[in-house]
């Protein structure tokens, strides 16, 4: 009797066995992966470059564009040609048996001189070096002066057939390239035609005091000191009156 009880219990304690579907439980959501994704790198935008190259190279190739300065080639002893540029430059004094007068002008450690590589449509030679005029785009020209330690590339805009410049960069004779820089020409035509600071101007540039009764604008003062600028023939003088028209126009 106790045998049979005991099976009995040993029955009724079988686990009841229920299938997954029948089951009422809470369904557990798996959170989802959230993959990383890195953001694309802002591309770059590539600088705008002129390269540099030796004043003797260039000249060999540009000097026929200009009807003031001609290459003098001489063979003299113990004198390296490519490092001694000769040139014959017009002086303006009367002609010399029918032949326009000229000056030499001798550059030397014209193999390490940089200048921009491309054309320029004018070249004036001072006694202190030399300039470089070049069209660059139709609203940019820039003026390079060649000096002892290298290149100053002055930055203009074309505004009203004038070259109002906006940047002064040095190149050193060990670099390739010059960066170009922009100003809004717009930016200029709106300072143009504000009134003039001619306490400042002359403050600036003291030989103004004597004509700045004829100003009014900064367009009166610009145009007065690019006049005065294409007067003069010391490189150090013109990057005066550039860079007092870039402090103006500031």
């Amino acid at each position: 009797m106790e045998t049979a009880n005991l099976s009995d219990m040993i029955k009724d304690d079988t686990p009841t066995v229920f299938e997954p579907e029948n089951l009422d439980l809470p369904l557990e959501t798996a959170a989802p992966i959230e993959e990383s994704v890195d953001a694309p790198a802002e591309a770059q935008p590539a600088e705008e470059v002129i390269p540099i190259t030796p004043l003797n190279i260039w000249f060999e190739s540009n000097s026929a564009a200009f009807e003031n300065v001609r290459e003098v080639k001489v063979a003299i002893r113990g004198v390296d040609p490519s490092q001694t540029l000769i040139m014959a430059v017009l002086d303006g004094k009367d002609e010399i048996e029918g032949n326009p007068s000229r000056d030499l002008q001798v550059f030397k450690n014209a193999d390490t001189q940089p200048v921009l590589n491309m054309p320029a449509s004018n070249m004036q030679i001072y006694n202190n070096g030399f300039k470089l005029v070049y069209p660059y785009e139709d609203n940019i020209v820039i003026k390079a002066y060649g000096v002892r330690t290298g290149l100053i590339c002055v930055f203009c805009n074309v505004i009203a057939n004038q070259y109002v410049p906006y940047k002064v960069i040095k190149v050193k004779k060990k670099d390739e390239v010059v960066v170009v820089p922009r100003c809004e020409a717009s930016d200029v035509v709106a300072k143009l035609a504000l009134d003039a600071d001619l306490e400042a101007l002359q403050l600036l540039y003291k030989q103004s005091s004597k004509s700045v009764s004829e100003m009014t604008t900064n367009s009166s003062v610009i145009s007065w000191l690019l006049a005065r600028q294409s007067e003069v023939t010391d490189i150090n003088h013109h990057l005066q009156i550039d860079n007092v028209i870039i402090d103006i126009l500031s």
